[in-house]
């Protein structure tokens, strides 16, 4: 009897571990249940990304629709500048943006250090003279092709040399040195364009010859 209880004892132990192990693992309705939260949660993960993609084409859309308004805008914008530009052209004529240029646009402090003289002839706008600097020297044809009624600029101006005052050509490219010589019948007058004094200044009922009728 007494042989017989150690074997007892292990059959036991053994029969004890595989119930534990058998009660550790997941019966199939608990894998089922596992499955079907999982999949839940990624449909639900979805839906956020389709919902966030649906948001973010909404506001494509609105700034798409807010583009177009604003290039309608713009185009119309141009259409308005350019019917104000012909109507510019057709009222000015040469004494006038020869006064214009010469004595409210030229005749700043920038350009007091200046000898810049004017010619109009047809609106094409010839400048000769000195200027101290290149800076001067661009911001001088700046000035003078923003003009309202300027249809071109002929630039001979000279650029001072800051070691010896001895004038020199103004860079290429920084403007049209191609005609050298004044266009005839031109309203050329020359003066300082710091100082506002003219050799020749035109007669307000009397216009200038080579003058735009």
């Amino acid at each position: 009897m007494n042989h017989w209880q150690p074997r007892s004892i292990a059959i036991v132990c053994v029969l004890l571990s595989a119930l534990a192990v058998a009660g550790c693992s997941e019966s199939p309705q608990e894998k089922y249940n596992d499955a079907t939260s999982k999949l839940q949660d990624a449909k639900k993960a979805r839906q956020k990304a389709k919902d966030t993609v649906a948001d973010a084409k909404k506001e494509v859309k609105d700034a798409k629709q807010e583009l177009d308004k604003a290039q309608d805008k713009l185009q119309e914008a141009r259409q308005k500048v350019i019917a104000a530009t012909q109507a510019v052209n057709k009222t000015v004529n040469d004494e006038v943006l020869f006064r214009t240029l010469q004595r409210s646009v030229l005749n700043k402090d920038e350009f007091a250090k200046s000898a810049i003289s004017v010619g109009v002839n047809n609106r094409v706008v010839t400048l000769t003279g000195t200027v101290p600097d290149q800076k001067t020297h661009k911001k001088a044809l700046q000035v003078v092709r923003d003009q309202a009624g300027v249809a071109n600029v002929n630039d001979q101006l000279e650029v001072a040399d800051g070691q010896n005052g001895a004038p020199k050509p103004a860079d290429a490219g920084t403007g049209n040195n191609a005609d050298k010589t004044p266009k005839q019948g031109s309203n050329d007058t020359s003066s300082n364009a710091g100082q506002g004094q003219s050799s020749a200044q035109p007669q307000a009922d009397q216009p200038q010859e080579g003058q735009s009728q």
